[in-house]
């Protein structure tokens, strides 16, 4: 049975005002510090919790302002960039939608439609440190591609020594601590039009010391022991998704991605798999 959607307006404190209905994309917001979302139906929970001691952000996207407190937004003003939806979800009542597309214009200069979680030692990032999320990839929207895109960065100093990436249907993680030295390693195929969960365990370093361990869905898949960030400052985490053959018109076998995400979690020293589990 069709369901109607519930009524959307989006007010900011400039004097721009949208009204959405009936589709499943049910807000853009552009700005992570004036954008408020109410629906006539439904009273929402606060959108970031810290009530456990482990965690430095939690984002479940059910609240009034979702990613308010994230560090910084890298979306484009169209409507289609960020989209916060009622269907897929993977918890609650929505999810965030990401699309980019060949002939968008370019955001931060590049084909980009990202968010910052956190940024550094002066927002919770330390040395031992967890991350975790469930993420959703539609056949359509997220089709074969021979070129790769980002889905996660620890960005530090113009490129990200660690990051999560796609490439020909399946996940990727790649590290090192140096641009000529970062490896590959295939963390499995992708399954279209079902959520999944990711959950990755950091001893941020340049050194030796360095450790990775990457759950999904459920399943232990890596670990990696070595420097994974440059010699320099703690990195900051980026969701989302980018892709650099964009902007290179026809370079790509698709011409836009579309990537879900729900759930999203940072944790300190103190968490463990269970607790970052976006599952549990």
């Amino acid at each position: 049975m069709l369901k109607t959607k519930p009524l959307v307006i989006v007010s900011m404190m400039t004097s721009f005002l949208m009204v959405t209905s009936c589709e499943d994309p049910q807000v853009v917001p552009r700005s992570r510090k004036t954008t408020t979302v109410t629906e006539t139906t439904q009273t929402q929970t606060s959108t970031t919790s810290t009530t456990l001691t482990n965690l430095v952000y939690e984002e479940t996207v059910e609240g009034k302002t979702p990613f308010s407190t994230a560090h910084d937004w890298d979306v484009g003003s169209w409507d289609y960039a960020l989209q916060f939806v009622s269907s897929p979800v993977y918890k609650g009542a929505k999810a965030a939608r990401f699309e980019i597309r060949e002939d968008q214009p370019l955001v931060a200069s590049g084909k980009r439609s990202e968010i910052t979680i956190v940024k550094g030692a002066a927002e919770g990032v330390a040395k031992n440190m967890w991350y975790s999320f469930a993420v959703y990839f539609p056949s359509a929207g997220y089709e074969y591609d021979s070129e790769r895109e980002l889905i996660n960065q620890w960005y530090q100093n113009g490129s990200p020594a660690t990051s999560l990436r796609t490439h020909k249907d399946r996940i990727l993680l790649e590290s090192g601590n140096t641009t000529g030295n970062r490896k590959k390693y295939d963390v499995g195929a992708i399954t279209k039009d079902a959520w999944h969960t990711v959950v990755l365990h950091f001893i941020h370093s340049f050194g030796s010391d360095g450790l990775i361990e990457m759950w999904y869905d459920g399943t232990k898949k890596l670990t990696i022991k070595g420097g994974n960030m440059y010699d320099d400052i703690l990195p900051k985490w980026k969701i989302g998704v980018y892709k650099s053959a964009f902007k290179t018109p026809g370079s790509s076998d698709v011409t836009r991605r579309i990537i879900y995400f729900d759930n999203i979690r940072v944790g300190n020293d103190k968490s463990t798999y269970d607790t970052m589990n976006p599952g549990l």
